[in-house]
């Protein structure tokens, strides 16, 4: 079972570990720990209720009626059982909530998974940027969900 909860002190070191585990641009448990009391974040972490440990996260960064969504993150182990899908429409219902009406991202242009799954999350690709990753150098895919 898998328990969803905002981003707190008490979890915000395993969100970092996951962070470092799977992005080569992680953020650092400094910068996570100052999101926490950010009116304009919103950051939500899934925990395995059996081990205890904090499998999956994502974030919002909010600003107005707009949501920029930040490095969606599962734990290898745990991949490709719909835990980003329920994690990302729960992070949505919580945006909605304060007001957010439209979503948008960046990833990584070869991440066909997360392509896959953003398109499924009902995001349309908007455009291109090139060269916007680093580590290894790549273009980004720009989508949007919108408010209809």
């Amino acid at each position: 079972m898998f328990v969803y909860e905002k981003m707190n002190d008490e979890n915000v070191s395993g969100i970092a570990e996951l962070e470092k585990a799977n992005f080569t641009d992680g953020w650092s448990l400094d910068s996570l720990k100052e999101e926490i009391d950010n009116p304009n974040a919103l950051y939500l972490a899934v925990k395995d209720d059996t081990s205890k440990e904090i499998i999956a996260c994502a974030g919002l960064m909010i600003s107005f009626d707009t949501a920029d969504v930040m490095n969606v993150s599962v734990k290898e182990d745990y991949r490709r059982k719909n835990i980003a899908f329920n994690l990302l429409n729960k992070l949505f219902d919580e945006g909605r909530k304060i007001g957010v009406k439209d979503f948008t991202l960046e990833v990584r242009a070869g991440n066909n998974p997360a392509r896959k799954l953003y398109e499924k999350l009902g995001f349309v690709l908007e455009g291109m940027r090139p060269g916007f990753y680093s580590n290894p150098k790549e273009d980004a895919a720009i989508y949007w969900l919108k408010n209809n």
